[in-house]
């Protein structure tokens, strides 16, 4: 466990900081208010109740934005909603605020390593910004079909459910809407706009009250009823072929009228589709032909410097005086750019700096005129790596020191003086391992540095009051 206030490793148990004196029970109650709230969006994403857990986690996080858990399964309830790029965000987030042990990255790998499932969800979110500009624009028809689309690639993209509804509803087609709702309704199943829209969908409809035009609408129960004539013989009769050519007549026109429009609508709205999904296509050929002409221009740039550095190299010639300290800061130096080439947590600079306190770099004279540049370079390669270097050995020795180790905290510690001689913590509990092992002379010692030495410090007062117990 770390402490909130100073960053510093301490026990889980312990109620107050042993390095800064923070109160902890104020920082424990909001962890398990944290943690409350993320079990109860645990508890709702397993009914599907999605828009319920999203308010809980993000309750969680506003309290601890470092409760990974909470965030994790944020991603995963924004994934399931068809918001990808939501998703990734919070594992992002989350990977970068716990690097190691975090299911983020298998979250991640997941979908990245489907390139045809990533593809789809791409193009479901880029055919829904378009289909989102035609709705704006009045283009109601070309929205839907690309809606339809989205709804194809994405089946639990609930934003496309919603929009497409939405069009449905205003071209009168409420019950297709009904349908993609009671869809979107199994996917999150407390998702407010969604029961908004079915509500507005149930709404009865207004029946006329008029009596009078009830009645004139309501057949009369006798009107059915033929009456009897007699026989007549038939005639020929011009009447039934007129009605049959003006019948004939009316039915092309209504399909001039209405069916041709209609199929060059739709033939048009087609077109249209394709038009789009053409120019789209152009679009995304461009982005990669400049993707492609920016790596070129990046892989020859690296050319040029690697074969200015191999010249270099190739005309380096070791001094014939002392080859054996340049070999040793040749292979330094490249070991270090080799961990400066790996990520931060896989850099293993501390052995560079193991290495940086060999008697070869410390036993030559480094302060002649004609040395100036190499101890220009232990210079530099010290000040990059003893810092971590320090930090490792003290952080070994006070666990060491806490797990009442002292004697092996004592070696640790001795380490960690020699990257930093003016570390006040090592110094401190050095100090302490020896009153511990009861060596009251080399406990003196050290309790009396920190205090003659480093009097603002806040080990100063500790070192006082221990001091004056022993003396």
């Amino acid at each position: 466990m770390n402490c909130p206030n100073c960053g510093n490793k301490i026990n889980k148990n312990k109620i107050h900081c042993e390095f800064c004196g923070s109160d902890l029970n104020l920082y424990r109650k909001i962890w398990s208010t944290s943690n409350l709230y993320y079990n109860r969006g645990l508890t709702k994403a397993n009914i599907r109740d999605l828009s319920g857990a999203i308010t809980d986690l993000r309750y969680s996080l506003e309290l601890n934005k470092y409760n990974t858990d909470a965030r994790n399964l944020l991603g995963l309830i924004y994934f399931e909603m068809g918001e990808t790029v939501d998703a990734l965000s919070q594992w992002v987030i989350s990977k970068h605020f716990k690097p190691e042990n975090n299911d983020a990255d298998r979250y991640i790998n997941a979908v990245q390593s489907n390139p045809t499932k990533l593809d789809s969800l791409n193009q479901a979110i880029k055919r829904y910004n378009t289909a989102l500009n035609y709705a704006k624009q009045g283009s109601d028809d070309l929205a839907i079909i690309q809606l339809k689309k989205v709804v194809s690639l994405n089946p639990h993209f609930i934003r496309a459910h919603h929009l497409l509804a939405l069009l449905l509803i205003k071209n009168n087609e409420s019950d297709r809407a009904k349908r993609l709702l009671i869809k979107a309704l199994k996917i999150d199943v407390s998702n407010t706009r969604t029961l908004r829209y079915l509500k507005a969908i149930d709404v009865p409809v207004t029946v006329n009250s008029d009596p009078s035009a009830k009645q004139a609408a309501e057949p009369s129960v006798t009107s059915t009823i033929m009456p009897l004539s007699s026989y007549k013989e038939d005639k020929p009769n011009i009447i039934a072929f007129v009605n049959l050519v003006i019948g004939v007549v009316i039915g092309i026109a209504v399909t001039a009228i209405l069916v041709i429009p209609s199929i060059k609508k739709t033939y048009q709205a087609k077109e249209n589709n394709y038009y789009t999904e053409y120019v789209e296509s152009l679009s995304a050929q461009a982005e990669k032909e400049e993707a492609m002409i920016a790596l070129q221009k990046d892989i020859q740039k690296l050319e040029e410097e690697k074969k200015e550095l191999q010249e270099q190299l190739d005309s380096f010639v070791l001094p014939e005086d002392n080859s054996d300290f340049y070999e040793a800061l040749l292979r330094l130096s490249q070991d270090y750019m080799d961990e400066l080439s790996k990520s931060a947590k896989d850099r293993d600079l501390v052995a560079i700096a193991d290495r940086l306190t060999d008697n070869i770099f410390n036993t030559l004279d480094l302060e002649m005129d004609e040395r100036e540049e190499d101890a220009n370079l232990i210079n530099r390669l010290k000040a990059e790596t003893y810092p971590a270097a320090t930090k490792f050995y003290y952080d070994k020795g006070h666990d060491l020191y806490s797990d009442a180790k002292y004697e092996e905290a004592l070696i640790e510690l001795d380490r960690a003086l020699t990257f930093d001689s003016e570390n006040v913590d090592a110094l401190y509990f050095k100090a302490r391992a020896y009153h511990r092992l009861k060596d009251y002379e080399n406990a003196s010692v050290y309790y009396n540095i920190v205090i003659e030495d480093y009097p603002d410090s806040r080990r100063a007062n500790s070192s006082k009051e221990y001091l004056n117990k022993i003396q």
